[in-house]
Order: structure tokens, then C-alpha cells, then sequence
């Protein structure tokens, strides 16, 4: 199975030690879960999707996983996702235009669904490096919106690939902000 460099580099930047429980928005058919759960040791991992058909084929690409508690997915919408009493250390997306058009009621839910320490990760791969500057501008817009903090900016020297690490206000020291 061939990984497209866009889910390999995001992976790689999310940070994981192994024990988190991550949450995955808009997860497709299951490759970047994969990826995360092979750097998984005793944490788990959360992903949605609006499709249907998404989930299947995640579930069919992470059937081992999902049997052994490893993994739960789940058909939902991230505006409107109820995870129950689970939190996240990490929630995160890969080309989710969501956050650059209309995030505000998907940024409300994620704030409530990360633990008090928990950060949210949005990458993107834009047809092309000249739209990166474009996609920076909305999405800092949106996050400072809905009162977010941006805490990195990464973009790929290689190919237009782009990534940012947001946390909630509520989550800064007056020393941070």
C-alpha cells in the first residue's frame, strides 16, 4: 500500500508518543489511521467521517485494530460529534476544507472535545505551493475567530504541504498569549 506523502508528513509532525488518544476528523478510508496506529502503544484513536462508505473502508483497512479496542469509528458529522466522556490529546485533520470556509460550530465542538492539554492539527495539500499563503490567511482567521491560538505554522520545502497546530484561548497562560 502506498502511502501519499501528504498523510506520511502529517503524520509524522502530530507528536505522538504513544499513549494519547487521538481524535481524527474527516478520516477517509483509513490510511492516516493506520499510520497513527502503528505509533500507538497503549492509546487509542477516535475517526470520523461523514461518509458512510468511508467508514466501511476504514474499517475493513483497520479490522484488527478496531476488534482489539485499539480504534472506534464512527459515521458523524464534527459539528455535531458527541464522543461520550472521551477527551483528546490530539485531534486532527488532513484536507478538511471545513476549517478554511465555515469552522466556527466544528471549532465550538473541538474545544469541548479536547482535554484540558489537547491541541488540534489541520493540514492541508493545496493543488498548488501559491494557494499555501491563501489557506494560512483563513485558517488563522477562522481559529482567532472562534478563539483560538495558532501555536505553529509548518509548510513542506518539497511539495505544497502545510500544516498548523492550534489550542484553545482558554488553554494559554497571560505569559502565552
Amino acid at each position: 500500500m502506498k502511502v501519499p506523502e501528504r498523510l506520511g508528513w502529517t503524520i509524522e509532525r502530530l507528536g505522538i508518543v504513544g499513549n494519547e488518544t487521538i481524535l481524527e476528523i474527516g478520516g477517509g478510508r483509513g490510511m492516516a489511521a493506520a499510520l497513527v496506529l502503528s505509533k500507538l502503544k497503549t492509546g487509542r484513536l477516535v475517526g470520523i467521517d461523514r461518509s458512510d462508505t468511508a467508514i466501511e473502508a476504514a474499517r475493513v483497512l483497520n479490522e484488527v485494530d478496531e476488534r482489539a479496542g485499539r480504534l472506534r469509528l464512527i459515521q458523524a458529522s464534527i459539528e455535531t460529534f458527541d464522543a461520550g466522556a472521551d477527551r483528546f490529546d490530539i485531534a486532527f485533520v488532513i484536507n478538511v476544507n471545513l476549517f478554511w470556509i465555515d469552522a466556527d460550530p466544528a471549532l465550538k465542538n473541538i474545544r469541548g472535545l479536547l482535554k484540558p492539554d489537547g491541541r488540534l492539527v489541520l493540514a492541508y495539500e493545496p493543488p498548488s505551493a501559491s494557494r499555501i499563503e491563501s489557506i494560512i490567511a483563513r485558517l488563522c482567521n477562522n481559529l482567532q475567530i472562534a478563539g483560538w491560538q495558532i501555536q505553529r505554522t509548518e509548510a513542506a520545502e518539497h511539495a505544497p504541504l502545510l500544516l498548523m497546530v492550534a489550542i484553545p484561548l482558554s488553554q494559554t497562560s497571560p505569559t502565552m498569549a
